[in-house]
Parts: C-alpha cells; structure tokens; sequence
C-alpha cells in the first residue's frame, strides 16, 4: 500500500480503500467522516498540506484510536505540522472527555484566571482563591482541578508566564500550531495533564493520549512535575493498538474545600502519623526499627 499511495494526493490517499480499511477497524462505521473531517482540517493548514499522507494517518489514527475529533474548534484532539510532518496533539476537552470516560473523577474543570478575579495561590497547601464575581479583564493565569469518586482532590495554578515558557520549552509545534492559534486551551491542557498523569487514575485511553500527546513535545527536556506511570508506546497505531499496564490510584487524605458566596477557596492538607508504642513511646513498624536491627548485627 504504501508504495502505491507514496506520491498521490491527499484526497486519493485517504479515500482509498486501503486506507479507510485502517481506519474502518478502529471506528467502526464512523470512518467516512472521520476522513472527510480529516480532509478539511489538512486542505485548511497551508502548513499541513505539504505533509506526508504516512505522517498525516499516523497522526490521525492516533486519535481514531481515542474516538477523539480532530476538528480544531472542538479543541479535544489536533493534527499538527511540524516541518514536512504531522504529529498528534491533544486538546484540554479531549483530556476531560476521556477522564470522565474512564467513570473515576466526579468533576474535572480549567480555565483561565483574570488579574481582577485572582486573590491569592499557595503552592505549598495548594490553596487557590478566585472571585468569581469581578470582571474578566486581563488574563494572568490558568488554573486546573479534579475531584475523584473517593474524595480526593487536586488544584493548581500557573501564571501566564509560566504557561508560556513551558510551551516554548516543550513543544516542537509552538510556532504553527494551537499554542499558536489557542493559547488559552493549551495552557489549560498542560496543566490538567500535569496534576492528572502525577495523581489521578490513569484508563488506558488516558495513558495512551497522554503518551502519544508527549510523542509532540520536545524528547530532549522532560515536562515539569510529570511522573507519568509504566506505558506501552502508540508507535504502531497501523497495527494493533497498544495497551498499557493496568491503572493505578494513589491513597490520599481527603482534602478540605472551603467556599464562600462570592470567594472560592481550595486546600489539601496531607499528614501521616506513625505507630507508636504506648508505654515505651518507641515507633514501631518503622524504617528506625530496622536500622537498629542492622547496627546490631553488625555489633
């Protein structure tokens, strides 16, 4: 196939028959408007146009396999240039629609902060105070939150500077893509993806969108605060796709949430308290129990 469809049109290659088999596998049904979504988002991008068809299914089998759309006013997936390539990115809805998919989080929002609104941000108890009730002037930041079923919660906060300098690090599309076009949504994005790959349960539809949204970013530097959990790769998406190792959730406190009529106010707060012995005052079950035991031994 490849030989055949190296130097055709866009056109003819994706509305070949062997082309849209690949795609028929993995949308069953749902691959004619895949492709002539996938059309107009390649013939619309004077940059994409001149990306190669392999480069350009790739890019689009990638969120074929999410069930994602690559319409960019829907902002859940995107297919980008990058040179004479296409790569993959995913949108902040994408990433919200596949958590809730995965039936784990009771809530997951973003959204951009405005200099009126923002009171105040501390980082070291992760409380965040907006009122919501002043104008929406000029934006300074973007924010990022979840809730789980269990309880537990999670905010953040960067400033547009900093939402800013990430892109420009990360990303190899910074010129000509959505952190271009939509620079809002993308910061948005980064931040969900970074609170949800460190402390929110991961489907395996999240873990692959991930992993494939980090094939887009630069190899060279790792992103801020992400320990993304074991993966398999999505590199072979016109084979069979990748499945990773089963989801993980982390134990936390439940966090306290404070809200006002016009203020809202988030903190975690997370302790841990040792096993001590009642009489003795001597903390059991402990990395000092077995210190000692060692320095006895060696005695």
């Amino acid at each position: 196939m490849a030989n055949n469809l190296a130097n055709v049109s866009h056109k003819d290659f994706f509305n070949a028959p062997a082309v849209k088999a690949k795609f028929q596998e993995v949308l069953k049904g749902k691959e004619n408007e895949f492709v002539a979504s996938l059309l107009s988002v390649v013939t619309n991008n004077n940059l994409l146009v001149k990306a190669s068809n392999e480069s350009i299914m790739t890019a689009a089998m990638k969120a074929a396999v999410l069930n994602l759309p690559i319409e960019p006013s829907l902002g859940q997936a995107y297919i980008v240039p990058y040179g004479r390539e296409a790569q993959f990115q995913l949108g902040y809805k994408g990433l919200i629609q596949l958590a809730q998919r995965s039936g784990k989080y009771k809530s997951i929002n973003s959204g951009v902060v405005y200099k009126a609104q923002f009171i105040s941000y501390n980082p070291l108890f992760e409380e965040l105070e907006i009122d919501f009730t002043q104008p929406q002037d000029e934006v300074i930041g973007y924010f990022a939150a979840f809730k789980l079923l269990n309880g537990f919660e999670k905010v953040t906060y960067w400033t547009k500077e900093q939402a800013y300098a990430h892109g420009k690090r990360f990303s190899k599309s910074f010129n000509n893509g959505p952190w271009k076009s939509d620079f809002d949504a993308m910061a948005q994005k980064t931040l969900l993806k970074q609170i949800i790959s460190k402390y929110g349960p991961l489907s395996i539809e999240m873990e692959q969108a991930i992993v494939a949204d980090n094939e887009t970013e630069n190899e060279k530097a790792a992103p801020i605060d992400v320990t993304p959990q074991e993966t398999e790769s999505l590199d072979d998406v016109l084979g069979n796709p990748t499945v990773s190792k089963a989801e993980s959730v982390e134990n936390q406190e439940n966090p306290v949430v404070e809200e006002s009529q016009n203020k809202v106010a988030v903190s975690k707060t997370e302790t841990t308290t040792p096993k001590v012995d009642e009489e003795t005052g001597e903390i059991l079950g402990g990395e000092q129990g077995e210190l000692f035991k060692e320095l006895e031994d060696l005695m």
